[in-house]
């Protein structure tokens, strides 16, 4: 069964509405327990806060800006505030926990008989083999060549690797793996209407955009970080930059 977990925020004060005047909230995330702290970002103000250990937080916000609420543990969660938000007494976000869905299993030429089929199984002892359990993310194909051309018991394998440029390749290959999945990771930290609207960046340029801001050493840094609120700061400042860009670039084009 999915759980589902909600956000309640209670109003710290209400005074008279007028345009982008920003309420202080606070809000407490409604759960059993909490592995890490969840970011609550305030797209329009760029401003930002984290959960503590109890799940409580403080933000302020008003009518037209975006929350963004983003973890490990949750799915990511966008909300509108509007002003019945700000006038309620209460204003309940349910998030969804992350879930890794593992593919079907189908078990074929069993009895039915559970006592039977249990003895029938055959099952392997991963220290016969010599091979640990690890939680490690499994290699690349690009990866496992490397390994095989690094082997030092294959002598003739270190040399083609050396000869044949192979081992460059590879390891090109698997820092251009690395990199696709960071920018890929980056852009679903935020909603793509924070690139189209606030950014002014085309839908189906945003990966390209990303991977425009990677080539800065500030984006791994703040990803690795998990500094969202800056790395929103940062895409910020290098819209411009990416807009001036792809100008430059239909310019000479077209000489």
């Amino acid at each position: 069964m999915r759980k589902s977990f909600t956000v309640v925020f209670l109003l710290l004060s209400i005074p008279y509405l007028h345009g982008q005047e920003r309420v202080a909230i606070k809000g407490e995330i409604i759960t059993d327990s909490i592995v890490a702290p969840i970011h609550i970002i305030n797209i329009t103000a760029e401003k930002g806060s984290l959960s503590n250990a109890s799940g409580k937080f403080e933000l302020e916000a008003a009518v037209g800006d975006t929350l963004v609420f983003s973890s490990v543990q949750f799915q990511k969660k966008e909300i509108a505030i509007t002003a019945a938000h700000l006038t309620g007494k209460l204003l309940e976000i349910t998030l969804h926990p992350e879930l890794n869905e593992l593919d079907e299993v189908r078990l074929h030429q069993l009895s039915g008989n559970l006592a039977k089929d249990i003895i029938s199984i055959v099952t392997y002892d991963p220290r016969i083999i010599d091979f640990a359990l690890s939680d490690k993310k499994p290699l690349i194909v690009e990866e496992r060549k490397l390994f095989a051309l690094s082997d030092p018991n294959d002598p003739v394998g270190q040399i083609y690797g050396a000869i044949s440029g192979e081992k460059k390749r590879l390891r090109k290959a698997i820092k251009s793996h690395e990199l696709r999945t960071l920018v890929l990771e980056t852009k679903k930290l935020f909603p793509q209407e924070f690139f189209t609207e606030t950014l002014k960046i085309e839908a189906a340029r945003i990966i390209d955009f990303v991977y425009f801001c990677s080539r800065k050493k500030l984006f791994k840094q703040l990803v690795d970080n998990k500094e969202n609120l800056e790395l929103m700061r940062f895409f910020k400042e290098m819209a411009s930059e990416y807009d001036a860009f792809l100008k430059n670039k239909v310019k000479n084009s077209i000489h």
